[in-house]
């Protein structure tokens, strides 16, 4: 059963997974999340996730890499993929736009999904360069504006998956009360009528 969502309600879904996914792959692709002030050296070293070192951009390697990398690392391309999928979805087949109870409810989930990776990524990553203060007490970490980024896109997907909740929630609620209430008739047995016994006379008033 359809919701009759208002077209606008629809659009403003679309927009903000969209514009969620471009920002998330926008700062994928830069490398400079985070800056690293080490004192004593003329260098600024960088970070991110999927950082791509040259001799403009010096990245941050510590002696080992930790499991806050790895684990923030497979986030983000858990993150990647989902909402690359779920744009391609969208954006290549139009009519898939939810309007059921049950296409809102399959998006909140995808949507809050992505936003919980990218959240855990971005944490993960924020605690991997701190560790830079245990090998210099006196470094200073600086996040740049791709964290910001990040958190807007966060902010996005979230706000994609709330108004995909409340649309499914509004959904189940038009299809319980627009559901028609069947009363089935009660059959009362009827009664059946009294036989009647037709006693005849015998002339001459014999009994």
């Amino acid at each position: 059963m359809r919701c009759g969502i208002t077209r606008p309600h629809r659009i403003l879904v679309l927009t903000c997974t969209v514009a969620g996914s471009a920002l998330l792959w926008w700062a994928f692709s830069l490398s400079t999340w985070a800056k690293v002030d080490v004192p004593d050296s003329p260098q600024v070293l960088f970070s991110a996730l999927f950082a791509i070192c040259s001799q403009e951009i010096r990245c941050w390697v510590p002696p080992s890499k930790s499991y806050c990398f790895t684990f923030g690392r497979i986030f983000m391309i858990s993150a990647l993929l989902l909402s690359f999928f779920l744009n391609i979805t969208l954006l290549a087949f139009p009519h898939t736009l939810p309007d059921t109870w049950k296409q809102y409810f399959v998006f909140t989930i995808t949507c809050f999904i992505v936003g919980v990776c990218v959240l855990l990524a971005l944490l993960l990553h924020s605690l991997y360069i701190w560790k830079v203060t245990d090998i210099f007490k006196e470094a200073k970490v600086t996040f740049l504006y791709p964290s910001f980024i990040l958190s807007v896109s966060i902010t996005l997907f979230f706000l994609s998956g709330i108004l995909c909740f409340v649309s499914a929630h509004r959904c189940w609620f038009q299809c319980v009360v627009q559901r028609p209430i069947q009363v089935k008739p009660m059959q009362t047995p009827v009664a059946s009528p009294c036989p009647v016994t037709i006693t005849e006379s015998k002339p001459g008033g014999g009994r």
